[in-house]
């Protein structure tokens, strides 16, 4: 059975070490290294020399301007306005510019984007440098944006169609259920009215003259800064920005740009909100606060102060969800920035089904903790060391910081809230200075500050279940008063002062080195039968990824064990490791910049990981330590088996829901292994078994690979690999995993699910078959991919306005069976779901007749070149490579530097018969989501 995974909330702070105390009035100064100005028609320009990725420039427009400023019939145009940019501008007619950046090498979503808030709309570029007209092209496509954008009729007329689409993929429960709570949120304000996905009443029949008008209003330099952050000259970029942009005309007149609020309020105001198909029960308690702009150093300091005081509480909280019966399924308390003019302290907690006021209680409680008590010397130790330990290795990979990291910092800098941008030199230097001047009484007063009685909101928002009960207003109101008047104790902080390690290994040998020259690695034999496989790369100073695996995986059980192999790895994670459960191994962690993650797959076990250069003897002893000493604990898994069932118990509900378990099950032809997770499923789950299967999945190191790619220093990890991994366990045999005969129907297999209320479909066509999993055929399926999708967007988003995405995604596995699918996706119209798919089937009927065409293959293989050569600059992708080809060529890398070769090779005639054996109309499965029998239209 495949994983269920719920995601959660998760924070990435950063702070400082140690120095003497700045001067806290002064202003934090704009990074050294950046040219920031403003051109004569009021303009701001960011330039920046950064040289990860190599070759390559991240270009942006970033208009202040977004719905907020929208007239009462202009309601979604600031978004239509965006799309628009894409549909024809001076320079490039109609859908010219997509067509360019993809015929050299750029795709639409990922490298040409955009996207539009209330205050904000962007425009993103990633551009190659290969030749100098590829960064004039992307400045002028920037200066058109900016200021010549045609938006002529057709294309308004054919862009409602998409953005009505888009619009209807955001339908659902979720979605019902913000409308009815975001006017009690934004009481009285113009946020409230202007969600930037707009009314399709005005998107479906606006004039094109209001679009215009709000385009020419807002669109102007003095709302406008240009971004240009990527591996070029600095001096001569700055000059032609310079140059090309102070020729965009100031508006005369100007239309006055207004200011809009959150007012405050007196008291607490509160929404209740059930919905059928919700599949959670959800509470949020807001506290609304003006927007704190302070760009001094003592605003800096603030700032560190606010990140301690969130990773603290959220410690806190995470602390309560581990325990064996958690008052609620997962809980996140911060104060950060939300919309316009307005910071937010939130508590948010997802509850048990008909558990709301336990868990908001539980949560708000634990608020009410720090305000009486605040937190204690140790927390703030912690929170501190972990700060610390982020931010030192940010600070020693600042000359490898991705440009768009760089470019996204220099837009909020120009945005409304201002983010001060120092640079990281600038940056470390005030943590090692502010860190030691921040006390417990500093950060334990913003709870007094922060958790105030008026300008509270709360928002309920629950399935609508029958014989479930959800509290009323009335209810919510008394359970803040118990909370305001509650006599709680302080917090105890549970600390283990035990080692990590209950005592060293005995080493054991490297008995063998070999290097693969194919990929500058090496590999050690060690004297237990494990390999350890080591790439040292210059891509990051201070990054080592991780992975390792050995044979069998789930496959070796019967399906009896399904559960039990899903939660295994989880259960075992959740534990803890040796004397230290859970929440005390984070405890003892902190500080340190490592992490390892165990899974067991289907055909392989193993773990997922990294860490910073200093720390990577602590992974070390991690993954030693799950070997060694696993801690499979009892408690663990009740209060992981509580939470799962809150999360399964309204999900029969939701209509995505019922389509993915739909299409899983029926492209896995309902193998045994492949079933939905219910509520009834779960109770398979055996802890005994779950401790029997995670102790004989690693108890055997002998027949693992570990693998390590990153700045390795191959001396120092010598004595750590003899140490930790060559002294692991082994039983002297090699593992073999089964094949469990999971495999698609054959035929041509079309179902259809009905479920739902919202006039919205999903419609998902996967074609599979056999592969000779050679690079040749690997090759020409990701450009066959590539053209579809390319053709799909043209045909059915551009021509036919029905979709809002669609594309054709390949995969393939050489294990158990050489494999591939392909498979094409799409959401629309619940009346168009079979003239599309119609449409779909034309189009690879061509491919398959007439063969793609000489630049249709060429804008596949720029594509893929332009992948290859940014994957090659990646420790992530080297660490999946690698194991990869030790996986499927058990270690023989002579094939790995054929993929170049092979895309070069790529012609018409060639794919032509590829798209033969990709596309057999006789062998997939269409699986499509419709709204119930019965439902209205819109």
């Amino acid at each position: 059975m495949k994983k269920l995974l719920f995601g959660l909330l998760t924070i990435f702070m950063v702070t400082g070490a140690y120095a003497q105390m700045p001067d806290l009035n002064s202003k934090i100064p704009f990074d050294p290294q950046t040219d920031k100005g403003v051109l004569k028609n009021g303009l701001t320009y960011y330039v920046r020399a950064n040289h990860t990725p190599k070759n390559r420039a991240e270009l942006m427009l970033v208009v202040s301007a977004g719905s907020i400023l929208e007239d009462n019939d202009q309601q979604g145009l600031a978004h239509f306005c965006e799309h628009m940019s894409f549909n024809g501008t001076k320079n490039f007619p109609k859908n010219e510019l997509v067509n360019y950046f993809e015929s050299i090498g750029m795709e639409f979503g990922p490298e040409i984007n955009a996207y539009t808030g209330f205050d904000q709309t962007v425009y993103m570029l990633k551009v190659p440098l290969d030749s100098t007209k590829f960064m004039d092209k992307g400045l002028q496509v920037l200066y058109d944006w900016a200021c010549q954008v045609t938006d002529s009729n057709d294309e308004i007329n054919k862009e409602r169609g998409v953005i009505h689409e888009e619009w209807r993929g955001g339908q659902g429960a979720q979605q019902r259920m913000m409308k009815q709570w975001l006017p009690v949120f934004f009481k009285d304000s113009h946020y409230a009215d202007r969600l930037p996905i707009g009314k399709m009443s005005v998107v479906d029949s606006c004039p094109p003259s209001a679009l215009r008008r709000f385009r020419n209003d807002w669109y102007r330099p003095d709302l406008q800064a240009i971004i240009v952050v990527g591996d070029f000259d600095q001096k001569k970029m700055v000059q032609e920005v310079k140059e090309k942009f102070s020729n965009i005309p100031v508006h005369k007149p100007e239309r006055k740009k207004p200011s809009y609020d959150v007012p405050s309020q007196k008291g607490t105001l509160i929404k209740v909100v059930t919905d059928p198909e919700a599949r959670y029960s959800s509470a949020t308690l807001y506290i609304k606060h003006p927007m704190e702009l302070d760009t001094t150093v003592g605003g800096y300091r603030e700032m560190m102060m606010h990140s301690l005081y969130n990773s603290m509480i959220n410690a806190r909280l995470s602390e309560i969800t581990q325990k064996e019966n958690p008052p609620f399924v997962f809980a996140r308390s911060s104060y950060g920035g939300l919309v316009g003019p307005v910071d937010v302290y939130s508590s948010m907690v997802v509850t048990h089904p008909g558990k709301i006021p336990e868990g908001l209680k539980a949560a708000l409680i634990e608020n009410q903790r720090v305000k009486d008590y605040g937190f204690t010397d140790s927390e703030l130790k912690r929170a501190k060391a972990s700060m610390m330990s982020s931010m030192e290795t940010a600070y020693n990979d600042r000359d490898k910081r991705q440009s768009i990291s760089i470019a996204n910092e220099y837009s909020r800098n120009f945005l409304m809230r201002k983010e001060p941008v120092p640079g990281l030199d600038k940056e470390y230097q005030y943590y090692k200075e502010l860190m030691p001047t921040i006390k417990l009484a500093d950060v334990n007063a913003l709870a007094k500050k922060w958790l105030t009685e008026d300008n509270r909101v709360v928002i309920i928002t629950a399935p609508d279940v029958k014989g479930v009960p959800v509290p009323t207003n009335d209810d919510i109101k008394k359970l803040l008063a118990e909370v305001d008047t509650a006599k709680i104790k302080p917090y105890k902080d549970q600390v283990s002062d035990a080692p990590l390690m209950p005592k060293q290994p005995t080493p054991g040998k490297i008995v063998s080195e070999k290097k693969i020259p194919e990929v500058n690695a090496v590999e050690w034999t060690l004297s237990n039968g494990a390999k350890v496989i080591l790439k040292k790369t210059d891509f990051k100073d201070d990054e080592i990824l991780f992975s390792a695996y050995g044979p069998g995986g789930y496959s070796v059980y019967p399906s009896s064990d399904d559960v039990s192999t899903d939660f295994a790895a989880t259960i075992l994670q959740m534990s803890g490791l040796s004397d230290f459960t859970a929440p005390e191994l984070d405890k003892k962690l902190a500080g340190k910049v490592a992490s390892v993650e165990p899974f067991i797959r289907q055909i392989t076990q193993g773990f997922q990981g990294s860490s910073s250069k200093k720390d990577v003897e602590t992974l070390m002893q991690l993954v030693n330590l799950y070997f060694t000493h696993p801690r499979l604990d009892q408690s663990a898994f009740n209060s992981f088996m509580t939470r799962m069932e809150s999360q399964l118990d309204n999900r029969k509900a939701s209509p995505e829901a019922a389509f993915s378990d739909t299409f899983r099950v029926v492209t896995s032809n309902y193998s045994p292994w492949v079933r939905p997770l219910t509520k009834e499923t779960l109770k398979e789950a055996n802890f005994d078994r779950i401790k029997a299967i995670d102790k004989d999945r690693f108890s055997n190191a002998g027949d693992f690979k570990f693998i390590f790619v990153g700045n390795v220093d191959f001396d120092k990890m010598k004595p750590l690999v003899k140490t930790y991994l060559a002294s692991l366990p082994t039983t002297g045999k090699t593992e073999h995993w089964k094949d469990l005969g999971i495999r698609p129907p054959k035929g041509a297999v079309v179902k259809k699910v009905y479920k739902g209320t919202e006039p919205k479909s999903i419609q998902y066509i996967q074609f599979h078959g056999p592969l000779n999993y050679d690079t040749k055929d690997i090759v020409e399926l990701d450009a066959l991919s590539k053209i579809l999708t390319t053709r799909l967007l043209e045909s059915i988003r551009e021509d036919k306005s029905s979709v809002y995405y669609i594309g054709a995604q390949p995969s393939f596995n050489k294990l158990p069976e050489p494999e591939y699918t392909m498979t094409i996706y799409y959401g629309t119209d619940p009346k168009k779901i079979d003239t599309l798919k119609a449409a779909v089937f034309d189009e690879i009927k061509d491919l398959i007749k007439n063969g793609p065409t000489q630049e249709e293959v060429h804008k596949a293989m720029e594509k893929m070149l332009r992948e290859r050569e940014t994957n090659l600059r990646e420790n992530s992708y080297w660490l999946t490579a690698l194991k990869s080809y030790y996986l499927n060529h058990d270690g023989d890398f002579s094939t790995f530097n054929q993929f170049n070769t092979e895309v070069n090779a790529l012609n018409p005639e060639e794919l032509q018969k590829a798209a033969k054996w990709v596309w057999d109309l006789n062998n997939y499965v269409s699986v499509a989501l419709l709204p119930e029998k019965g439902t209205k239209d819109e």
